[in-house]
């Protein structure tokens, strides 16, 4: 066994030492592993190529003791499944449309199902493309940004004040909240994806606006005005959450019955209000226009993934604290699944976080990501530590 591995495995076993020692929360020992939790592990399109990779990845989270995976299946208005409505994904082969020789999700699928894991179906909901040149128009089908800009112009895009979000290397184009096609795409790739595929659930990421300076579009303008005029007190920012909550609605009521069974969960901006400064003020209600509290409230969707693993809280396990504490507190009981970094140096801030969510009363966990555990290789730590006993999801 390897140092590292060793320290690791002793970080783990006096996890709930270093959460006595946390200021914010009172000293008490954490509970012992329940036998129902929500265990989940984020796998993205950059964490496999090939079938072998998939055989692998199940392995790992099989032995690990961890009971869901949230499988990308949309990266970028594309595909990690046999297409439906969008073209295959470069990821997968290099070449955006091109046929890998193999169904990802069917295999992900098959294989997981035969060791009890769940798969969600992790959606990007309004990413439409990452890049400084658009999608290739040989791609089929169509890739929505060209088809969409040869039907509507610009206006399907956010904007700021400026105009139109341009392509970029580093931030993903995003598609307009308020545009009846942009909604009716995302609900009709959904409701595909859950009639053909048995998955367990559809995750939705990137549920929410580029950001507070977004989105003043000719289309969101006028549509805006005309519900002011409706009722003068309607502000744009409470607005803007209207359209976000409107798609995970339709979602619930159009696509999850293509799927009995099934269930929606989404993630969430690390702060619902940052009342702390620690993003700048930013906080997913009122900056991203996502109020994530709001659906796990009123039961929109069956649990949130608020992604606590950020660089401004990565370090700091009493900020970690703080916030899952938020969450849990200000969400329906059962209905916050914490999410994790998975790219410590050592085992212990892991499995230290793991006895916070459940100290907290967190129905479970989200580790973000597969790559993370498989570059650092904590899966022995998992079994050994926190996860020693098997358990089954714990949906509310």
């Amino acid at each position: 066994m390897s140092k590292n591995r060793l320290v690791g495995l002793c970080a783990a076993l006096l996890a709930a030492l270093i959460l006595a020692a946390l200021p914010t929360q009172a000293q008490t020992p954490p509970p012992a592993a329940p036998t129902r939790e929500t265990r989940a592990v984020w796998v993205s399109r950059f964490d496999f190529k090939t079938r072998d990779d998939l055989r692998t990845i199940v392995d790992r989270a099989a032995s690990a003791n961890l009971n869901v995976i949230f499988f990308q299946v949309r990266a970028q208005a594309d595909a990690l499944y046999t297409p439906g409505l969008e073209p295959w994904s470069a990821a997968l082969s290099g070449t955006l449309g091109k046929d890998p020789g193999y169904d990802p999700l069917a295999m992900m699928l098959e294989l997981a199902h035969a060791r009890g894991l769940e798969v969600h179906a992790w959606v990007n909901v309004y990413p439409a493309w990452l890049g400084t040149t658009p999608p290739p128009a040989s791609a089929m089908p169509t890739h929505m940004y060209l088809e969409f800009n040869q039907r509507y112009g610009q206006e399907w895009l956010q904007w700021t004040r400026s105009g139109p979000q341009q392509l970029s290397a580093d931030n993903y184009l995003s598609a307009n909240p308020a545009h009846p096609a942009v909604v009716d795409r995302v609900v009709a790739v959904c409701k595909d994806v859950l009639a053909r595929y048995p998955v367990d659930g559809l995750h939705l990421d990137y549920i929410r606006y580029a950001g507070p300076e977004y989105s003043y579009d000719p289309l969101s303008n006028s549509t805006y005005a005309q519900a002011v005029a409706q009722n003068s007190s309607l502000s744009h920012d409470q607005w803007q959450r209207d359209q976000v909550t409107g798609l995970v609605q339709r979602l619930g009521q159009e696509a999850l019955p293509a799927r009995p069974g099934a269930r929606l969960t989404a993630t969430a901006w690390p702060a619902y209000i940052d009342r702390w400064g620690w993003f700048s003020g930013r906080g997913g209600y009122d900056a991203y226009f996502q109020d994530s509290q709001g659906w796990a409230k009123s039961g929109l969707v069956a649990a949130i993934t608020p992604m606590i693993y950020s660089p401004t809280v990565h370090d700091f396990p009493d900020r970690f604290q703080t916030l899952a504490q938020d969450y849990v507190t200000g969400s329906r009981p059962g209905a916050v699944l914490l999410g994790i970094g998975s790219d410590y140096a050592t085992f212990g801030p892991i499995a230290q976080r793991i006895a916070i969510a459940r100290s907290l009363g967190a129905q479970g966990q989200g580790l973000f990501s597969y790559r993370g555990l498989e570059e650092q290789g904590y899966w022995d730590e998992l079994r050994a530590g926190p996860y020693s006993q098997p358990a089954q999801p714990n949906w509310p």
